[in-house]
C-alpha cells in the first residue's frame, strides 16, 4: 500500500510517495503570521500535548513572526498532525514538505517559544508577503540552467554545504545563519545582476531576501520549498550531492531518502563523509579530517571515557 502525503492547504505543493515498509514519516512546515504574544503559551502547551497524545517527535518553534518545525511520527500521525496546525492557526496556506525515516529522526518533543522562528537575530525584519519572488523548482531550475549571467547563493551553514550545493553556487561558509548581514556587507558581490538565493526547505531565504534589498539587490529570486522541494521535482538536476537535515538521519540523497553516506563527526559536531572504526567498541562512525589529531579514535563521549582510561578494545 502507498500513501500519498504532501502539501496540505493552499499553493502548489508537492506529493512524495512512501511506502508503509518506511515506519517513520518525516514532515517540515514553516509559515510568516502575526501571533499575540500572549497567545504563545497555550499554543505551545496545545501542541506539545496534542505531539504527546499522538507520539510525534520532533521540535516546532512559535514566535510573534510564526510558526516553524520538523516532526515525524506514523503516516498518519503525520497527516493528522497538519490538520491539526492547521485549525489550531486557523493558517490553510502552510506548505509541508515530507520525507522518511527507517528509524526515529528524533529522540524527543520539544516545543520552544522564541524570539524568531529562525535565528538571523533580527526579528524586526518579517516578510510583507508569502511569495516574496519565489520561483518554483521548474522556474527555478530554467533560470538556473539558462546561459543568463547571475549570482547564486547558498544560505544554508558551512557544515551543511560539505554534503552538497547547487552546482556553481557561492558557499559563503557561515558559521550561523546570523552572519549573513556581514558576509553580504564584506563579500563585495556585484549588484547589477540577478541574484538568486536558496536554503533546505526556504525559510531562511525569506529573511535573507529582505537583508539583500535593504543593501541595494533589487534583483533577488529564491527558491520556494528550498532544496527538499527542487529534489522532489528534479532528483537529478542542477543539485550536486546530498541534502543536509536538522535531525539524525544528517542527510537525504536526490531521492529524498537517508543516504548513509553522511555523519557527525562526534569530535566537533560537524557533518563528514570519511569513516574509521571506534577503537573501543568497534563499531564504524564517521568523522572530520580536523578532529584526527583533536579526538580519540571513537566513535562517542562514552567510547573516548572508556578508551581514555582503558586503551583500545579492538586491538
Amino acid at each position: 500500500m502507498t500513501d500519498e502525503i504532501g502539501c496540505y492547504g493552499g499553493g502548489e505543493g508537492y506529493l512524495f510517495k512512501v511506502t508503509d515498509a518506511s515506519p517513520w514519516h518525516v514532515t517540515s512546515f514553516y509559515r510568516f503570521l502575526s501571533l499575540v504574544v500572549t497567545d504563545l503559551a497555550e499554543l505551545q502547551e496545545r501542541m506539545k500535548d496534542w505531539m504527546t497524545e499522538k507520539d510525534v517527535m520532533g521540535l516546532v518553534i512559535f514566535a510573534e513572526e510564526g510558526i516553524n518545525g520538523t516532526v515525524a511520527g506514523s503516516a498518519t500521525a503525520i497527516i493528522d498532525f497538519k490538520q491539526f496546525v492547521v485549525a489550531l492557526l486557523d493558517e490553510a496556506e502552510i506548505r509541508f514538505k515530507d520525507s522518511v525515516s527507517e528509524f526515529p529522526p528524533f529522540r524527543r518533543i520539544s516545543v520552544d517559544i522564541r524570539s524568531e522562528i529562525v535565528g538571523l537575530k533580527r526579528p524586526d525584519l518579517k516578510p510583507d508577503s508569502p511569495e516574496n519572488s519565489h520561483l518554483s523548482p521548474s522556474e527555478w531550475h530554467a533560470m538556473i540552467t539558462s546561459s543568463e549571467p547571475k549570482l547564486v547563493i547558498d544560505t544554508r551553514n558551512r557544515y551543511e554545504t560539505i554534503s552538497g550545493k547547487f552546482r556553481g553556487a557561492i558557499d559563503p561558509k557561515l558559521g550561523s545563519f546570523s552572519e549573513w548581514g556581514e558576509y553580504l556587507d564584506n563579500a563585495d558581490l556585484p549588484k547589477d545582476q540577478p541574484v538568486m538565493i536558496y536554503c533546505t526547505g526556504g525559510i531562511r531565504c525569506e529573511k535573507a531576501i529582505l537583508e539583500m534589498r535593504a543593501r541595494g539587490f533589487d534583483e533577488v529570486y529564491q527558491l520556494r520549498d528550498g532544496i527538499l522541494g527542487y529534489l522532489e521535482e528534479f532528483p537529478h538536476g542542477e543539485y550536486e550531492g546530498e541534502c543536509y537535515v536538522f535531525d539524525d538521519r544528517v542527510c537525504l540523497g536526490p531521492d529524498l531518502l537517508p543516504s548513509h553516506n553522511y555523519g557527525v563527526c562526534p569530535g566537533c559536531g560537524l557533518t563528514s563523509g570519511e569513516k574509521r572504526q571506534c577503537a573501543w567498541c568497534g563499531e564504524s562512525y564517521f568523522h572530520c579530517q580536523d578532529c584526527v589529531e583533536k579526538w580519540p579514535p571513537v566513535c562517542s563521549k562514552t567510547c573516548r571515557d572508556r578508551y581514555e582510561r582503558h586503551g583500545s578494545k579492538t586491538k
